[in-house]
């Protein structure tokens, strides 16, 4: 191994021979292994570069997160990781360390019996992490200690959303008064409203995939205008599409990312405050007496969680509410249920699974059919499948099983129709909507025929990501997790593998104004 470190793609990537971890320097943390290839499509790296990288990191000894040796405390900062302000516990033999005093009043209290401990118990330190999410561990480095920022907030929806104590807040933008912006907003915050209105507004699909639907533009802009959550809310979204699209020099793009993600973490706590009244207020009816506003705050809280998966690698990920989240994202009744518990909501609510086909309206002339290779490939997945699968484990399970696989012929040559963002999403959705329940079903109990379905309807996402900023990167991330739980057999996960490139003859090419959203969102709970 190396005694130096070494840089690839124009010193994206930094390897730490040392530790033995691959540091992100636009992200300023270390990558897993199992997330490499995910993680440089969202900075933009395709296919042909991606695999050479991917190669050539295969040659470096990159461990695994639980098997990094921690630098030992006092040692010079790892160049590449933020230095952020923290505590070191002073307890005998203990030398635990925590970014917030809460927590470390915390640790005294569970590890040490003191539920009030004295400022002596503790002594400002520098600390760093390799790792984010899950895989967090602290390790103390020298160099001048300042103090720490304050506590995160103690209530449920803003601590969901609190930011790394690396993030140095600048100063937040003047609160928004009801009945809508007024005279009290900061231009800085205009700045991001117009934004909104002319830029972000334009990507959201909407229900009935017309072009000419105005529904984030209009409708959803007059809520905001009566209801300071959803205009907090609203303001979210744009400054997460922004931070997606910043460009420049590296120094100065990360500076404009922060900025931009402070915001939104700082809206995104009064829009959390706002969705948890809303649900609580009257005893639960809140909903019922606001139902458009709850519909539209469902359908942000579903943006959201995209923004989270593709800005934290490590962000669990599940089958069920991905498939519901992209279905949710378009239609309001259904971002609601996908929220709040149907127990809630009046029986008339609760959509129906299968409500056949629905084309849109304002479609253009142009029906151009889907790439051959894509089709034939999906065509040919019932007899890829009866080789490796076998005989199916009911009549029930084949049928729903075929049935998804005509469906997805179906919703490939809706996608394929035209390149706009409506054509992709209808053919994206329109499949959802199709499949039986009992595929549903199948897909939650992780049956394998469903599973290589689902891998197959991800071609249609692939496509997607090249029209709509906040599923960049979920490609991967999908394939990934459906690798993970189909059974560790070779033939059966070849059926998933040599997917063909669903991008190829299109427009846009896989290409979307920026990549991700910030990894310092990677603490925000959806």
């Amino acid at each position: 191994m190396p005694s130096t470190t070494s840089s690839t793609n124009t010193d994206l990537l930094r390897y730490e021979p040392k530790h033995g971890v691959l540091i992100c320097r636009e992200c300023k943390y270390a990558i897993q292994k199992s997330a490499l290839d995910s993680h440089l499509l969202r900075h933009k790296i395709y296919r042909g570069e991606r695999q050479r990288l991917l190669s050539s990191i295969a040659r470096l000894d990159v461990l695994e997160p639980d098997d990094v040796q921690l630098p030992v405390a006092g040692l010079p900062p790892v160049d590449g990781l933020p230095v952020i302000s923290g505590f070191r516990c002073t307890s005998p033999g203990c030398e635990s360390l925590y970014a917030s005093s809460k927590r470390m009043r915390r640790h005294w209290s569970e590890a040490h019996g003191v539920s009030d401990p004295p400022e002596s118990c503790t002594r400002l330190v520098n600390l760093q992490t390799f790792f984010r999410g899950t895989k967090l561990r602290y390790f103390e480095v020298s160099g001048p200690v300042s103090t720490p920022s304050p506590p995160p907030p103690t209530n449920q929806a803003q601590a969901a959303t609190a930011t790394l104590p690396a993030c140095k807040r600048p100063p937040g933008p003047a609160p928004l008064y009801d009945p809508g912006l007024g005279q009290y907003i900061d231009l800085d915050t205009l700045k991001y409203f117009h934004h909104f209105t002319t830029n972000t507004s334009l990507t959201i699909p909407t229900e009935n995939h017309s072009l000419t639907n105005k529904r984030w533009q209009v409708d959803v802009v007059q809520q905001a205008f009566q209801s300071r959550w959803l205009m907090c809310g609203l303001l979210t979204l744009a400054a997460c599409h922004i931070s997606c699209s910043v460009s420049g020099p590296y120094n100065a793009r990360e500076t404009a990312r922060r900025g931009h993600l402070d915001r939104a973490v700082r809206w995104l706590r009064e829009f959390s405050t706002g969705w948890g009244d809303i649900k609580t207020r009257d005893g639960g009816a809140g909903i019922l007496g606001s139902l458009e506003e709850a519909k539209t705050g469902a359908q942000m809280i579903l943006l959201q969680r995209c923004c989270h998966w593709t800005g934290d690698d490590t962000a669990p990920f599940n089958l069920r509410s991905f498939m519901r989240t992209i279905r949710g994202i378009v239609c309001p009744v259904f971002a609601l249920c996908s929220t709040v518990s149907s127990d809630d909501l009046p029986e008339e609510l609760v959509p129906e699974q299968n409500p056949g086909t629905v084309e849109s309206e304002g479609r253009s002339a142009v029906n151009r059919p889907p790439p051959t290779e894509v089709v034939n490939h999906i065509k040919s997945l019932s007899m890829r499948m009866s080789d490796a699968l076998g005989k199916p484990d009911s009549a029930l399970d084949f049928f729903a099983t075929l049935s998804a696989v005509d469906a997805l012929v179906d919703c490939c040559g809706l996608s394929y129709k035209e390149d706009t963002s409506a054509a992709v999403w209808l053919g994206l959705e329109t499949w959802l909507r199709r499949v039986s329940e009992h595929f549903l079903q199948m897909v939650a109990r992780r049956k394998p025929a469903a599973l290589v379905v689902l891998a197959h309807w991800s071609l249609l996402l692939e496509r997607a990501e090249g029209y709509c900023w906040f599923l960049v990167g979920l490609t991967e991330k999908l394939r990934t997790q459906i690798v993970k739980e189909l059974p560790d057999d070779a033939s059966i996960q070849s059926l998933v593998e040599g997917m063909p490139d669903a991008t190829a003859g299109t427009s846009v090419g896989g290409e979307v104004d920026g990549t991700h959203v910030d990894p310092r969102m990677d603490q925000m709970q959806f």
